[in-house]
Order: structure tokens, then sequence, then C-alpha cells
């Protein structure tokens, strides 16, 4: 297993393609480097994709105080350090990790993609939290059952009698059983991103932000508060959720803008 060391420990990663450019891929929360990789299937040059801490082949924080957006803003600059990214790419929790270093170092990278960010301050909606609070009593039960259930309620509700979706979900669960990600699941969703979007202001990457309607983890609400927020970001929303019903044009928007230059 490709193993760097982190802030915390060892973080997994996997490094397909060659050459330059160089893009970083950091996937969501209760995700792994499985879930990255159809949005970097297209994209040209070195595709590094990584396990944040506690997830997948990737430490876990050795106690809850390690459950932090620095925290896993922390992990993206070590991985991308390490690495020469230029570019990155994250998906929800992902996100916030690029938008917690970005308000750090504005000019870290010169390409960025937001994938399906969250709400980035004030309360969570209790129903989402109701979730995850479950999701991580399933993983510290190790019950594939509800691990199963939970992993399908946070997907947008139109795709959650999907096969596809379902068959994922029990697969999924197996990766989480004995895994850390119990303590993300209750410390992350509780805290916000940013304090306030005014560090993002002086943002100097070219920024996509990916959102889809019917996604009450992800509302479009939150995409369009964060692209106003950020100098010339640009964003894409889709009327079908991007993984369970556009594959193809998530392919085609994330390569055409990573691609572009």
């Amino acid at each position: 297993m490709p193993l760097i060391d982190g802030p915390v420990g060892p973080l997994h990663q996997v490094v397909t393609g060659t050459g330059d450019p160089t893009t970083l891929f950091v996937p969501g929360l209760a995700q792994s480097i499985a879930d990255t990789r159809p949005f970097g299937s297209a994209v040209e040059g070195t595709r590094v994709f990584v396990d944040l801490r506690g997830h997948g082949g990737s430490a876990a924080p050795a106690s809850d105080q390690g459950w932090t957006y620095d925290g896993l803003a922390d992990d993206v600059r070590a991985i991308a350090d390490e690495a020469g990214a230029g570019r990155a790419l994250g998906v929800s929790l992902g996100a916030g990790a690029l938008l917690r270093l970005l308000a750090d170092e504005p000019t870290r990278f010169d390409r960025v993609v937001l994938a399906l960010p969250g709400p980035l301050h004030g309360d969570r909606d209790a129903g989402v939290l109701a979730v995850t609070d479950a999701l991580a009593d399933a993983v510290e039960a190790n019950d594939p059952i509800e691990m199963g259930r939970g992993l399908i309620d946070l997907q947008p509700e139109l795709t959650r009698t999907r096969s596809d979706v379902r068959l994922w979900a029990r697969r999924h669960a197996a990766d989480l059983a004995g895994s850390g990600v119990a303590s993300a699941l209750r410390h992350l969703p509780r805290q916000p991103v940013l304090e306030s979007l005014e560090a993002l202001a002086v943002v100097t990457a070219s920024v996509l932000v990916v959102a889809q309607r019917g996604d009450e983890v992800h509302p479009v609400s939150a995409a369009e508060e964060l692209t106003a927020a950020i100098p010339g970001a640009r964003l894409e929303v889709s009327d079908v959720p991007w993984i369970w019903g556009g594959r193809s044009a998530l392919r085609e928007v994330v390569s055409g803008f990573f691609n572009a230059s």
C-alpha cells in the first residue's frame, strides 16, 4: 500500500497517469479513493487519489481533537506538497478540506474543482445530523445492514431505491467496518468549514463548483454561496445526480475544466 507521512500518521494514496500537470483528488465523508476515481478518469497528466485521515488506508487521529477541518487541510497540504500537485478536486468533505487550505493559502493551487460542497457555516440540517449519527452508531456496532441504510440515506432522495445505489451501499459498508470513520461522522458534520467566506475573496485559482438538484446533504444554495464568494468561480448544476445519473456528463465537465489550459 503506497503511504506517505501525514500529520497524524500514514496517508494512503494511489497515483495514476504520468506527466504534468499533477491533480489531487480528495473524497468525502465516509468515502474513499474508489469514490473519487470517476471524477478523474479523463483528466490529463498525473492523478493522485488520497484517503483522508481515518478513511480507507489512512491513519486515524489518536483523539477526537484530530477531527477538524484544519486537520483535514493539513492532510491535503501534505499530499499535495509530496506530489507537487498544482490542481485539486474535492468532493463534499474533501471540498471543505480544500476550502480550509485555500483560506490559509489562497495561491496554493491554480485550478480547483469543488464538487458537491455542503453548507459552509451555521448549523447543519437536523435530519442530516440524525443520519450521520445513526451511521456512526452502525459503524461502531459493525452492523452492515444499518451501515448500508445510512449510506443510502446520504444519497439524493431520487436515487435511494436504485439497485446500483443499494449494491454500492452494501459493498461500501464492508469497507467502513472497524474504521475510524465513526468519530469523523460524529464530529465533522457539526463543524463549520469556515467562520467567514471573506477569506475566499483573495483565492487566485480558477475554480469550478459542481452541484446537483435534489440533494439535501449538498444543497445548491451552498454551492451558489460559495461560487459568489470566490472571484471568477463558475457553477455547474445538474438536474440529475452526477454519479448516479450523469456520470458521462460529469467526466466531460471536470476533464474539460482541468484540460483546458
